[in-house]
């Protein structure tokens, strides 16, 4: 059976099991076909298919490409709307397995303070 401490009795921290958004997404779309869309550090975007991914990188085709991107370079992934939808299997309102509820009353992105 196995221990949750180690040798000396330290603990051993418990193995991850929260649910893995960003590989649902990925995975979901890949399935769906669906076009997603992903912005680079450096401001390119590229449009297409997920045709897999692994840890480090997705690889996309487009129109006129095949591209293997590095995750580290990606600042944001765009999911069209409803295909978020078919993976709630609703209108969108409720987070998906894991996912955090927003906070009821408070702007996700905080105003600049113009005063200063």
């Amino acid at each position: 059976m196995p221990s949750n401490s180690s040798r000396d009795g330290a603990k051993k921290p418990a193995p991850n099991r929260e649910i893995n958004i960003q590989n649902q997404i990925l995975n979901f779309v890949r399935k769906d076909r669906s076009l997603i869309t992903i912005f680079l550090v450096s401001g390119k975007k590229f449009v297409g298919q997920v045709l897999g991914f692994d840890r480090y990188t997705i690889h996309i085709r487009g129109r006129d490409y095949d591209q293997i991107v590095f995750k580290h370079a990606i600042t944001n992934v765009s999911v069209p709307r409803h295909v978020m939808q078919k993976m709630t299997g609703g209108e969108g309102d409720e987070p998906m397995d894991g996912a955090l509820p927003s906070s009821e009353g408070e702007d996700p992105i905080p105003e600049d303070d113009e005063s200063q």
